[in-house]
């Protein structure tokens, strides 16, 4: 087992709620309003090679239910929602080379915010099982990346926030911290863009290495956080 230091990483994502919210079929039947197709990729990119070429990309489509939010009588949490869903994850190679997983989820969301100050706390554990796992290429990846991630939120609306994500599994923990900070803080408020500062330190970032550890401290940009 090696360290690998990859610098440089892409993601974009994205969700889309299937049923519009002011239809008739969705007045009648007001759980579809919860019904999501999300997606995301991950690239991580040699900036160091003339070509500057994507080493390693995830492709992760997902189809989810997300909860109203649940009345819990505590005024001071100002939301608790729970999301279940489908996850699939590749990396979009084929023989060898090839990488995919799916999951089964149920991930409780719990939201604190103070309106006086501005201050918020949000909190996420989040639990899957592996579904149809690709056991010629990775038939260990549950030993890296495991059944369980906690996701921690804490900062102020339009001031810093930090972020954290915690997994647990047999070979080891692995942890993602991320700052972000408004850059329009700096620009006369003009500049909606977000200056992310990001450590990892684990395994399974990514499929194709999952089993090897990495360590990397990268700072770039977010369009939202």
């Amino acid at each position: 087992m090696g360290i690998v230091h990859e610098d440089s990483k892409f993601q974009f994502s994205f969700k889309y709620r299937f049923f519009n919210t002011e239809s008739d079929l969705v007045n009648d039947l007001p759980a579809l309003k919860g019904i999501h197709f999300a997606y995301t990729q991950t690239s991580f990119w040699d900036l160091e090679s003339d070509s500057k070429p994507f080493q390693d990309t995830s492709y992760k489509p997902e189809l989810f239910f997300l909860s109203p939010n649940i009345d819990t009588m505590f005024s001071s949490l100002k939301g608790f929602f729970i999301q279940t869903g489908l996850e699939h994850e590749s990396n979009g190679m084929a023989a060898e080379e090839s990488r995919s997983t799916n999951y089964l989820y149920i991930h409780p969301i719990l939201i604190l915010y103070n309106e006086k100050s501005r201050n918020g706390l949000a909190v996420g554990p989040k639990i899957w099982a592996y579904v149809d796992n690709d056991d010629e290429t990775n038939r260990d990846l549950k030993d890296y990346r495991g059944y369980f991630d906690l996701a921690c939120k804490l900062g102020q609306e339009g001031g810093l926030v930090i972020s954290s994500d915690f997994r647990w599994a047999r070979k080891g923990g692995s942890i993602q911290l991320d700052a972000t900070y408004p850059l329009s803080r700096f620009f006369f408020n003009t500049l909606d863009l977000y200056l992310n500062i990001q450590y990892f330190n684990g395994f399974a970032e990514s499929l194709t290495a999952y089993d090897v550890h990495k360590e990397a401290f990268r700072i770039g940009l977010a369009v939202i956080r």
